[in-house]
């Protein structure tokens, strides 16, 4: 029967080894209440309970931790919890909890993102963006559509350009950058091309 050789605690947080080798990193309190202490022995089947278990409590603190900074999208979390090194069923069971407990909503979590970034770039780069950090086709356009649809484009990316170029030069070098620039930001071919034209 496996053996827990090792237990180290610390901030919440208990290092498991088991059989001379490190385990698992657990939920103090978690890994107390299932008995988790040096010399306990284990069946391989116990010992996967005891992880998901363990893990479950301290990813869910990592997951609302993470939260508190910023809305994520559901992926986002997924994968900061993947990289803490959790079990994929304590991963499941907590992403499952925020989601009952709504602190997890990708098309609130698009919106939120659409608002804040199209301030400062345009539907391309916003659009990129969501799917970049895992938010679905329909709900990334849904929402860019949302924030940009009764603006002009046009005049986001003058403005844009203007904020960024006020030196009043008219050139084929600074018509070039500024096709560059709008294109970074997310502005379509055609505005980019058009707005770039007045810098010639």
């Amino acid at each position: 029967m496996p053996e827990i050789t090792g237990v180290r605690g610390g901030r919440g947080k208990s290092r498991v080894w088991v059989d001379g080798e490190f385990w698992a990193e657990l939920d103090k309190n978690a890994a107390s209440e299932l008995g988790v202490f040096e010399g306990a022995e284990f069946s391989e089947g116990e010992l996967e309970r005891v992880r998901v278990e363990g893990e479950r409590a301290l990813a869910m603190s990592r997951a609302l931790n993470l939260l508190g900074y910023r809305p994520r999208s559901e992926k986002e979390v997924r994968d900061r919890l993947r990289r803490f090194g959790h079990v994929e069923e304590a991963v499941e069971g907590v992403v499952a909890r925020l989601f009952e407990l709504e602190y997890l909503d990708d098309g609130e979590f698009a919106r939120a993102v659409a608002r804040e970034k199209s301030r400062k770039y345009g539907p391309r780069r916003v659009s990129a963006e969501l799917r970049r950090a895992g938010v679905g086709e329909e709900e990334a356009e849904s929402a860019v559509e949302e924030e940009f649809g009764g603006r002009s484009e046009n005049e986001d990316a003058r403005g844009a350009a203007s904020r960024r170029y006020n030196t009043g030069e008219r050139s084929d070098a600074e018509s070039r950058r500024v096709y560059g620039f709008l294109t970074r930001r997310g502005y379509s071919m055609e505005v980019c091309a058009e707005i770039a034209r007045e810098y010639r």
